[in-house]
């Protein structure tokens, strides 16, 4: 490969950067190292791990709007709304055990195309601007009730 690139003086940031004259950056090295490994790629496994992040994706997108349609309802009882709040962000009573709570939204599917990436974004900001709303308005009314009294 060094003998190869080094007669090409079209490609010479490549043979600078794989001679180390320049300071790789990670997406180089794993570029560089996908390039020279000698073992088969099996790229059929490849296609499925990227079908299942984009299903997982799409099931995640679901639910989220699925929540924020009931989030939306407004004769929905407070312990109602608290409980699927619980829920969604997976507090559970004690002694029951199913699981690390979702900390990202984009945890496991990093891979899925930007528009889908932005998408699941812009899906759990609107969930996040529900429960801040609805911390507010608990807030302000605890806030009036305390004046009150």
């Amino acid at each position: 490969l060094l003998s190869t690139v080094t007669g090409v003086h079209k490609y010479k940031w490549l043979k600078q950067n794989v001679q180390g004259l320049y300071p790789q950056s990670a997406l180089l090295n794993t570029i560089v190292e996908f390039a020279l490994k000698e073992e088969p790629v099996d790229v059929e496994k490849m296609r499925k791990c990227l079908l299942k992040q984009l299903e997982r994706a799409e099931v995640r997108l679901e639910g989220i709007d699925t929540i924020l349609k009931l989030a939306a309802k407004n004769f929905l009882l407070p312990s109602v709304q608290y409980a699927m709040f619980c829920g969604w962000q997976r507090l559970i009573p004690e002694g029951a055990s199913i699981g690390e709570p979702l900390t990202d939204c984009l945890k496991d599917v990093d891979l899925i195309p930007p528009f889908n990436r932005m998408l699941l974004e812009v899906t759990f900001g609107k969930l996040y601007a529900w429960a801040i709303q609805n911390v507010r308005n608990i807030l302000l009314d605890a806030s009036a009730k305390f004046k009150e009294l």
